[in-house]
């Protein structure tokens, strides 16, 4: 897969959202973003990237609540990829993290030192990384209308199970990562997946951290009660209520979201899909519901199949704040080329 078909994908879906940005930009940022290098496979034969299934290190997503969907340009990608040294990755991903910074409207040195300080705190000495560890971090990008020529938020994740004691120096450094009310780390059934920083074009930070289930255990759901109260069951029930089967949703690969920025909180759950899990149809129900339209998750699958790929549904995200309830939707889509 090329950076340019990647370019064309994404502009065609802005265009489909009514997403007025530059396309010059949309290109330059995601060319930066993913160091031109979109092959699905490593050098020594691996997935390039575990960002999606087939390893090509692209994922775009739609995002709405309230009965409309957001008029915004959002996708994931990865740089260095096909770099086999950990610590080369850390080096390019970094430097293309302070890049990419620049497009942002208030984006400075202080906004780079403080990206790289979270990749720091995760990793130490990246060196002594061994090189069977693929993923090092994702980048994120939203583009809206009102910033034309900028991206207006920078997402920046990380694993922190790669080097002993992550979550513990991120809560230490930082205060936002202190305050999120996470799995208790005790827990035998969940483990810590990423930690994420984010920063909009206000420049506020938002901090999140992910867990997901180890195994498959019946008790999933009411030990998700359990710990996050409403928010777990309210979610929980409208995947019900939009096509998922109760008795089997602990088999789903579900992923745990806490976030907290600019005086707010969010509980987010996030199911992805497997080779025998299609989410379409809860896809279509959710956005039916939370965006008042399919339109904006049958703009990923139609702007794919104009660029001549093909798109999964890879994941798809429901959020829940003591304020407002029942929240946003995230809906995740890997497109896919014959020739990736």
């Amino acid at each position: 897969m090329t950076t340019a078909a990647a370019g064309k994908f994404l502009v065609d879906l802005a265009e489909r959202l009514t997403v007025c940005c530059d396309p010059g930009t949309i290109r330059a940022v995601l060319d930066r973003a993913c160091g031109r290098q979109l092959d699905s496979h490593a050098p020594d034969g691996r997935r390039a990237s575990t960002l999606t299934v087939s390893g090509i290190p692209f994922e775009a997503s739609v995002s709405g609540r309230g009965g409309q969907f957001s008029p915004t340009l959002r996708y994931a990608t990865e740089t260095a990829t096909q770099e086999m040294e950990f610590g080369s990755r850390i080096t390019a991903q970094i430097a293309a993290i302070r890049d990419l910074v620049a497009w942002l409207p208030n984006g400075d040195d202080n906004v780079a030192d403080m990206f790289q300080s979270f990749v720091e705190t995760l990793y130490p000495d990246p060196a002594k990384v061994p090189a069977r560890h693929g993923f090092a971090t994702w980048l994120g990008l939203v583009h809206p209308a009102e910033t034309p020529h900028h991206a207006a938020r920078l997402k920046l994740y990380g694993d922190p199970t790669i080097v002993p004691g992550a979550l513990h120096r991120l809560r230490s450094a930082w205060p936002g990562f202190a305050e999120l009310a996470a799995v208790p780390d005790h827990d035998t059934l969940f483990k810590p997946a990423i930690a994420a920083i984010e920063v909009n074009a206000r420049g506020e930070v938002n901090h999140k951290i992910y867990s997901r289930a180890r195994y498959n255990d019946v008790a999933l759901p009411m030990k998700l009660v359990r710990y996050f109260g409403d928010a777990a069951w309210e979610l929980l029930s409208e995947f019900v209520r939009c096509g998922v089967d109760a008795a089997t949703l602990y088999q789903h690969d579900v992923m745990i979201c806490c976030a907290r920025g600019a005086g707010t909180t969010e509980f987010s759950l996030s199911l992805v899909a497997t080779p025998n899990n299609d989410l379409t149809e809860v896809v279509r129900e959710l956005a039916t519901r939370h965006h008042g339209t399919t339109h904006a998750v049958d703009a990923l699958a139609h702007a794919a199949q104009s660029c001549g790929a093909r798109l999964t549904y890879s994941a798809l995200g429901l959020g829940f704040s003591p304020e407002t309830g029942i929240g946003k939707l995230n809906v995740y889509g890997a497109p896919t080329w014959d020739a990736a």
